[in-house]
């Protein structure tokens, strides 16, 4: 009979799943997003790019910092190794330095997808209210990364750093870095307002809400819109990319909670009370590793979902060639929004110059 008090068989599986399957998980997603940030470079004129490298960015991160934060103390367990040498000083470092910068590349992913879902629902939506400069998704971009890493800022104090004078096992005197909880860590308050009350709501609650509820309206709003309209067949490729991009989203977000949900339900554990217990500490290696599967799948949920990146492709050239009336009366048409009184207005002005530069063109041909 299986028991979590006893060392088999949650030992053995977690040293093949921290020393064999994890770090080629993490090496093989990290060469896949490195390929599609050189893709994305490529094919910056999509408005959807911009916030696909955040995302690639972001994995790469969970990726790269997972290989020292998950990879290199998982060796020194397992393999034995002198407590004070070169690789338990590596692992020290790594998980009191790096642990924030993993929390805030998973909270700057999801907020990345919300980002994702507003800008698409507007364009869908409301066409005329994304006709807008392009710097500001950038700076938006900017600012939800820099809000990741000041939510995530806690976590490094709660680490209290020293220095002490160690013996090794080779019998040589040196100075090793350690880390021990914090009093900010240790306090039952913060634990609970941070661990299961804001970072619940903030990573996964209200994303979540947030992004099905938008995903449903644009899918809707396509669907009935496709049944009602006269459709050009531009018309019907553009709303297929739109379909596919919205499926996209969906299946990121779909992966990222199924992969991160352990994540959230394990913050209700009472880690002092099972905190060394073989079964828990396997629970808790597992759920480290579909973190990591979360980022090793998103390229190829970006390379299916947009045709092998064809989607991602954009011409500006009918830009020369239409008129601003044919341009916003394109607009107008998608969206359906045939009862709009603004648009109608702009619509009839536009027109009305467009045919009187036309009628002064021919009078000045004929004179």
């Amino acid at each position: 009979m299986i028991s979590c008090n006893t060392s088999e068989p949650w030992r053995p599986m977690g040293h093949v799943l921290d020393l064999y399957v994890l770090p080629v998980v993490c090496v093989i997603g990290l060469m896949l997003n490195m390929a599609c940030l050189f893709v994305f470079t490529r094919r910056r004129s999509h408005p959807l790019v911009p916030a696909l490298i955040v995302l690639s960015v972001c994995d790469s991160l969970q990726l790269l910092i997972s290989l020292f934060v998950l990879y290199l103390p998982a060796l020194h367990d397992h393999l034995e190794m002198d407590m004070f040498g070169t690789v338990g000083q590596i692992a020290y470092i790594a998980t009191g330095a790096l642990a924030g910068g993993l929390l805030a590349s998973n909270c700057a992913s999801i907020w990345t997808m919300c980002y994702i879902s507003i800008q698409r629902h507007r364009a869908i939506i409301s066409p005329l209210s994304t006709v807008t400069n392009r710097r500001s998704g950038i700076w938006a971009l900017i600012c939800i990364a820099v809000a990741a890493l000041l939510f995530n800022a806690p976590v490094w104090f709660e680490f209290s750093w020293h220095v002490d004078e160690v013996l090794t096992d080779a019998g040589e005197k040196r100075l090793f870095l350690f880390h021990t909880p914090s009093a900010l860590a240790q306090s039952v308050t913060y634990r609970f307002v941070n661990r299961q009350v804001l970072y619940p709501i903030a990573v996964y609650i209200g994303p979540l809400v947030l992004i099905s509820v938008l995903n449903l309206r644009i899918l809707t709003h396509i669907f009935s819109a496709s049944k009602t309209m006269v459709q050009s067949i531009g018309y019907q490729r553009r709303m297929e990319k739109e379909k596919r991009a919205i499926w996209l989203l969906i299946s990121i977000v779909l992966f990222f909670f199924l992969c991160h949900t352990g994540g959230l339900i394990i913050r209700f554990v009472d880690h002092r009370k099972y905190g060394e217990e073989p079964c828990f500490v396997f629970a808790k290696d597992f759920i480290n590793f579909l973190f990591n599967i979360n980022s090793f799948v998103n390229p190829m949920l970006y390379f299916f979902f947009t045709k092998q990146f064809k989607d991602l492709r954009v011409s500006f050239t009918f830009l020369k060639r239409d008129s601003p009336s044919r341009l916003l009366q394109t607009t107008w048409l998608e969206s359906g929004n045939r009862n709009n009184s603004i648009t109608k207005r702009l619509l009839s002005r536009l027109s009305s110059r467009s045919v009187i530069s036309r009628s002064k063109s021919s009078t000045s041909n004929q004179i």
